[in-house]
């Protein structure tokens, strides 16, 4: 039996069955992928957008270029985005310990990173904020009673301030959640093969892990360097001061403006656009030309850990310091923050209070904002995953036309930062005949949320389903299985650790999101991210925190279910 990446079941034989199916495809992957991003490409040529007289110009183009903003923000944006190959070497590594070495502690720093990517970032953020500001910051504090320090160390409102809070809050955590389930798909007895036959520990990782991990490891790449480019909160609050701006702030400052300039906006949004389908173009001739590596077969997987040694205990050490430092020391701050009379003083007489908990926890938007964010997590997660899935199956397995175009549509939601995402749907939801009857309920914020994951959760999903061996599928194809017994019985079980992970992942972000729903949602469909947003801008950043420390609550008990259910499993496969 070949070991072929792409089945042929039998619907699919046949040139004009392919040809008119894979139109199908194409067209259900069109309507919700390419339909945003011609709204976006359109409105960038029209000065009213939004209006009924539309009147078409070059204007925008011509301001976004000839603004030397513009070029600073682009300039910055890139610059910052060299967190991205950092985090890389540095979660691979701490991965590769977690998985393949079993560090003394693994399974607590794993769910430390996932907690740390979980929490959110805005009031995280301002933890950091509290420990590192110039002027009040404890840790400049602290430092300055040193006799030999005159004035503050560190700065967080500076580019190494921004690349600080963005590694050790999103870039790397995110990093080691993407290539963990990678790591654990593949089969120990490769690894065993290279050190049965005296090959050090270094050669074994760059002859043998490495290369059979290389698509993953640059889907997560590529992934990561997408989304440091379109980064807005931390960017916005700790790059305003010193005059940092990029590329997502300075949309943001465009459709701020009163009236909104949506031409510019939205050109510049086009040339994010380019950019991406740049990357999507390259990533998708690796991958054509890397090929498929498949390293779970018909024999299963072989998990063993290696033996632990000194330094394994040594380097748990200095992960679970780490941890302690970059994720629990301004959780800590923020909790004692919520807790606070005001925020950030916390050496002024009598300065702790339970009132700010107990009146948003009294707050029936509080409530309400807590029933929309759960109801929407696990919809837009339990939804998402089945639809990606199956696109991703579809893209990895079936012999279809066209799929190197769909590969290519399924990146462009990235395409369009989340504020001009929630622009575009608003205004395709209120123009379309029949739609404008969904404006107000929770369906506007699913469609949106899941369309924004779509290629986060395809292209995982994808990159995972690759790694399953196609003799396992043909055989129960050959056994009489359908297509949804094979889905169900062998290919999801398979995955079933990235499953977890992207169902983590989408129900955070949607519990996190604020600029994909902020223009969608209504009064009544206000999610608690968009709550803790209201309470940050009215200056109530205790009432914030609590809301942020809530978030984090829900996410972790999501996390450790989700974990339980994912190994379980994995193990059973």
């Amino acid at each position: 039996m070949s070991d072929t990446s792409r089945l042929q079941p039998s619907w699919s034989t046949g040139r004009f069955y392919r040809v008119a199916l894979g139109s199908l495809f194409l067209l259900g992957i069109a309507s919700v992928t390419v339909a945003p991003v011609l709204f976006v490409l359109v409105s960038s040529f029209d000065v009213a957008p939004m209006g009924a007289a539309a009147k078409w110009s070059l204007d925008g183009w011509r301001d976004v270029f000839s603004s030397a903003r513009t070029w600073s923000a682009i300039y910055y944006t890139f610059l910052l985005a060299i967190r991205v190959p950092i985090a890389t070497v540095i979660a691979f590594l701490i991965a590769w310990l977690l998985i393949r070495v079993e560090i003394p502690g693994h399974r607590f720093i794993e769910l430390a990173f996932w907690f740390g990517f979980l929490l959110p970032v805005f009031p995280m953020m301002m933890g950091w904020i509290l420990l590192l500001d110039s002027h009040y910051g404890l840790i400049n504090l602290l430092l300055m009673k040193l006799p030999f320090v005159h004035g503050a160390i560190f700065s967080i409102y500076s580019v190494p301030g921004i690349l600080w809070v963005h590694l050790v809050l999103t870039t790397i955590p995110i990093m080691i959640i993407l290539l963990g389930p990678t790591l654990r798909q593949l089969d120990a007895s490769f690894e065993e093969a290279a050190d049965m036959s005296g090959a050090s520990t270094v050669t074994t990782l760059r002859r043998i892990t490495i290369p059979l991990l290389l698509p993953a490891i640059a889907t997560a790449f590529v992934l990561a360097l997408i989304k440091s480019l379109e980064a807005f909160e931390v960017e916005r609050v700790l790059g305003t001061p010193v005059n940092i701006n990029v590329y997502s702030t300075r949309i943001y400052d465009f459709i701020s403006l009163e009236p909104p300039l949506f031409p510019q906006a939205m050109a510049l949004g086009t040339i994010f656009l380019a950019i991406l389908l740049a990357l999507a173009v390259f990533y998708q001739a690796y991958l054509d030309r890397a090929g498929t590596r498949p390293t779970i077969t018909s024999r299963g997987v072989k998990l063993q850990a290696r033996q632990k040694t000194w330094w394994a205990y040594a380097i748990s050490v200095v992960l679970i310091g780490y941890i302690c430092i970059t994720i629990f020391l301004p959780l800590l701050v923020l909790i004692l923050g919520s807790f606070s009379k005001l925020f950030g003083f916390f050496f002024i007489a009598h300065p702790w209070t339970a009132d700010h908990w107990l009146a948003v926890l009294r707050d029936t938007r509080f409530l309400r904002a807590t029933v929309t964010s759960v109801t929407l997590g696990f919809s837009v997660g339990l939804i998402g995953i089945l639809i990606f899935s199956l696109i991703a199956w579809i893209l990895v397995r079936a012999n279809l036309w066209g799929m190197r175009l769909a590969a290519l549509m399924v990146w462009l939601p990235w395409a369009i930062p989340g504020l001009i995402l929630g622009v575009t749907l608003l205004g395709l939801i209120l123009q379309t005949p029949g739609l404008s009857v969904l404006y107000g309920t929770i369906v506007p914020l699913l469609l949106a949320l899941i369309i924004k994951e779509l290629p986060i959760g395809v292209q995982l999903l994808r990159g995972s389903i690759a790694q399953i061996s196609g003799q396992l599928e043909e055989a129960a194809i050959m056994c009489g299985a359908g297509f949804g017994m094979i889905f169900r019985r062998v290919t999801l079980p398979l995955i079933a650790p990235m499953l977890a992970s992207v169902f983590l992942l989408v129900f955070a972000s949607t519990l996190r999101d604020v600029s994909t729903v902020v223009l969608i949602a209504t009064p009544g469909t206000r999610t608690m991210a968009l709550l803790m947003f209201d309470f940050t801008l009215s200056g109530q950043l205790e009432s914030a925190s609590v809301v942020g420390v809530i978030i984090a609550l829900i996410c972790v008990a999501v996390t450790a279910a989700s974990f339980k259910v994912g190994n379980k499993i994995g193990i059973q496969r």
